[in-house]
This record gives C-alpha cells, sequence and structure tokens, in this order.
C-alpha cells in the first residue's frame, strides 16, 4: 500500500483589521504579515518575530504607516517579487508579440521578430527555476558560446536582448547594480565576412542574353514574369538597391524627374524605411531608367510605344499611383531569385562564369557598388545612392581583388579629407603627431597612384 504523504497544514491568520492580519510563517519560527488595502497589491512580507504579541505590534505599525503614505499620495512598500528568468522572459515576449502585431503585414515579420525569436532561444536553453540573481557573466557566457558564431547583426541584438532582460529585472528589483556587468566583456567567435563576389560586365551580359533567351520560352505568363525579372535584375545592377522589399517597394508615384531632367525614386520601404523620414532619394542613371521603362512596356504591351520615358512615368504617376513598378500582372511578391538563380547556373554550367564565384541576387548590388568604386565615385555620393555608410563600404570594398589603383587613391583622398575634418576632435594629440599621421595618409597615396 502507498503511503501517503501528508501536505503541510495551512496555517490560520489571526485578523487585526479589515485588510490586515497576521499568521505564522510555514516552515519558519516568524510571524507573516498579510495587508491589502483598497486599490493595492496584497502585500505579505516577514514580521521577523517568533513572539505573537510583538508581530501584532509590527502589524499594526506596517498598517498606520502605509495609510499615511497613501494619504500623502505616495506608493506603500511593494510585494518583492520571486520571478525566474523564464517568467520574466515571458513577459517580455508576450508584450513584444501584442506590440508587433500593429507592425506586421503579410509576407513579413513583424519589427520585433528577431528579438523574439533570441529571447525565445534564451528561454529554452537556461533551467526553468533560475532565478535573476543566478544569471552572471559565467551563464550568460555560457549561452553566448553555445550560438557562436555570430554575424555582427547577431550579436548586436543578442547583446540587446539580454540588456533588456537585465533592465527589466532591474525595474523589478529582481536583481541591484551589483549583477549587473559588460556584455562586451564576453568574447565570442565571429562569422568571417564572406567574399562580395560581384558580375563583371562580361558575366553580367551573358546573363543578361541568356535571361532573354529564356523569357521567349513558355506560355504567356511564364514568358511575362520572366521578362519581368529582366527587368528587375537590371534594375538592380545599375541602381545597387537592395533585392526584396526595398526594390519591390517602389511604386509609379515614388519616381519622377528632377530639374536637370535626371529620374529619381524614393525609397520608402525595406532596411532603411525610415531614413530621414522616408525620404530616401536615389538618382537612377540611363540604364537603371531604361529598366523601369522595360518593366513599364512589359506590363502595358503595346500601350507605350509613341511615349518618351518621362511621359510613360508621369501616366503611371497617375494612373496606378499605388502599383509596384515590379510587380507582375500575376503577383506582388514574384519568385525572382528562384529565375535569377537557375539562369545563372546555366551560365555557370555553360563555363561563362566561373564556378567558385558566389552569386546571388545581392551580388547585382555588389557589382553596382563595385563599378561605382573602380570609376573613382565619390564614397560619400555611393553611400548615399546604395543607402549605406561610408564606413561599410571601407570595411567591405577596400580589399585589393576587388578596387583598381586609382580607385585606391580615390579612397585615400577620401581618407585624408575626413582626417582633416575631424583634426579638431583629436584633442589628446600634439599637432606635430597629427601632421605625422597625416604625411603616412599622403605616402600611401603616393605609393597607390597609377603606373
Amino acid at each position: 500500500m502507498t503511503k501517503q504523504v501528508k501536505k503541510p497544514q495551512k496555517l490560520a491568520y489571526i485578523k487585526l483589521h479589515d485588510g490586515l492580519a497576521i499568521r505564522k510563517v510555514p516552515q519558519s519560527k516568524n510571524w507573516g504579515l498579510y495587508l491589502k488595502l483598497k486599490g493595492q497589491k496584497p502585500l505579505q512580507i516577514s514580521l521577523k518575530t517568533p513572539d505573537e504579541n510583538e508581530a501584532r505590534v509590527k502589524a499594526m505599525k506596517e498598517y498606520t504607516y502605509a495609510l499615511a503614505l497613501l494619504e500623502n499620495g505616495e506608493s506603500i512598500r511593494q510585494p518583492k517579487q520571486r520571478l525566474s528568468v523564464r517568467q520574466v522572459l515571458d513577459e517580455i515576449i508576450v508584450e513584444h508579440e501584442k506590440a508587433q502585431e500593429t507592425t506586421k503585414q503579410k509576407g513579413r515579420d513583424g519589427s520585433h521578430a528577431t528579438h523574439i525569436r533570441i529571447w525565445k532561444r534564451i528561454k529554452d536553453f537556461y533551467d526553468p527555476e533560475i532565478k535573476p540573481f543566478s544569471l552572471d557573466i559565467s551563464k550568460v557566457r555560457d549561452y553566448m558560446k553555445n550560438e557562436e558564431p555570430y554575424s555582427d547583426t547577431q550579436l548586436t541584438a543578442t547583446r540587446y536582448c539580454f540588456t533588456f532582460l537585465f533592465d527589466r529585472c532591474l525595474e523589478k528589483k529582481l536583481i541591484s547594480n551589483d549583477n549587473l556587468f559588460s556584455l562586451n566583456k564576453i568574447k565570442v567567435e565571429k562569422i568571417e565576412t564572406k567574399r562580395r563576389d560581384h558580375f563583371t560586365f562580361g558575366e553580367f551580359s551573358s546573363l543578361y542574353v541568356y535571361a532573354l533567351y529564356d523569357a521567349s520560352l513558355g506560355n504567356k505568363k511564364t514568358k511575362h514574369s520572366r521578362e519581368m525579372a529582366v527587368a528587375y535584375i537590371c534594375f538592380i545592377f545599375y541602381s545597387g538597391i537592395r533585392v526584396g522589399f526595398e526594390a519591390l517597394g517602389i511604386r509609379w508615384s515614388d519616381l519622377d524627374y528632377n530639374q536637370n531632367g535626371d529620374l529619381f525614386g524614393i525609397i520608402r520601404d525595406g532596411k532603411t524605411k525610415n531614413y530621414k523620414k522616408n525620404q530616401r532619394y536615389v538618382l537612377l542613371d540611363f540604364y537603371a531608367e531604361e529598366s523601369v521603362i522595360q518593366a513599364a512596356r512589359v506590363k502595358y504591351n503595346g500601350q507605350f510605344d509613341n511615349y518618351t520615358n518621362r511621359a510613360i512615368i508621369s501616366h503611371l504617376s497617375k494612373k496606378s499611383p499605388n502599383e509596384q513598378v515590379f510587380s507582375t500582372l500575376y503577383s506582388k511578391n514574384p519568385t525572382y531569385p528562384d529565375m535569377f538563380k537557375r539562369w545563372v547556373d546555366t551560365i555557370k554550367g555553360a563555363g561563362e562564369i566561373s564556378d567558385n564565384k558566389i552569386l546571388t541576387l545581392y551580388s547585382l548590388r555588389h557589382s553596382y557598388i563595385t563599378r561605382a568604386i573602380e570609376n573613382d565615385t565619390q564614397l560619400s555620393l555611393i553611400a548615399e545612392n546604395a543607402g549605406t555608410s561610408v564606413t561599410i563600404i571601407e570595411k567591405h570594398y577596400s580589399h585589393v581583388s576587388v578596387m583598381s589603383l586609382s580607385a585606391r587613391k580615390a579612397l585615400m583622398r577620401d581618407k585624408i579629407a575626413l582626417f582633416e575634418k575631424n583634426s579638431h576632435n583629436q584633442q589628446n594629440k600634439t599637432p606635430e603627431e597629427i601632421q605625422t599621421e597625416k604625411n603616412e595618409l599622403i605616402e600611401l597615396v603616393e605609393k597607390t597612384s597609377p603606373l
């Protein structure tokens, strides 16, 4: 016969006043307080005395003090929360999932999706009973090492999630400032930055010719979608705009001509959707403009035969302002990546592109930036048009295999100009030290001058 284990009997409360009572704390020699005032959360604390009479006196003092605080508009003592890390994370996740519903759109994650995924992984990693004060640097290091290697973006997001968690625990008084530490002290393995392969003009020409041939095959729907894909990849190659939401989000009403007769577009979606209050302007060259016009002619077969480019843009901006330029007649989110991969694989198989090159749709953007650098275009202009920063361009595109000698010289000229602009901020250096650094940069420029 199974022996039944007796549950500890709950001790009865001794009522002292409405909303005030004391009782012996289970498994303790001390008495505890129960205080519930109108509009306040119940407060249960130990009175830290085994003597009943002393407990009564302490309870009445706590009651009187709490009433006085409320009458003066102040807050009374709050019950101490003993939440686990998992419970805190559950609260954070629910909050952000609710907030995400207001930003979530069909076919894409909401703005909090990445952080929610990381918080869920953190929650699953740790023991369900672990308390915030036990989440020290060694335990956080265990998690971060388990998730290695990191990209720069992943590492930034992970550090943010832990910082948010610790801030919430601090707010709830589950930890103190003594429990905090710098996440930067945790060194993790990072993903090596992959080379950014790009198309040469010859390689892109081969791709373009084959894509046009492939677009001529198939039924009406297939032919239309492939012709739109050709216009799309040409647009990315000649504009440098990011693939996906950024390029596909461009509508006819986002296009216009400036006073010099140059076509430009306003980028309202994608990575830089909040860039300067949704006003990121991208200047489109002749070939990018022709790609847009080609998309219009494919969609509106025969309608614009006698129209100028400007007339086509003007007409569609008024008649179809919300239509996405590179959507097809059958889909707002066409499968261009699949078509592109098949075309690249085919011309690789024909030996017109090296098998060693890793080429994706995003390589078209890299091709634009690479050509601009090789043509000695000012880095700040490339960065503005591509929606990135000079720092990122220098980091990913300054290697010898990409940059010509003249392009490297242009890069160094920009570095010297930036150095001179910021020299007034180097207050900890003497004028002689600053001049020495500048001379070293100038010497490097001379070494990179074309022969």
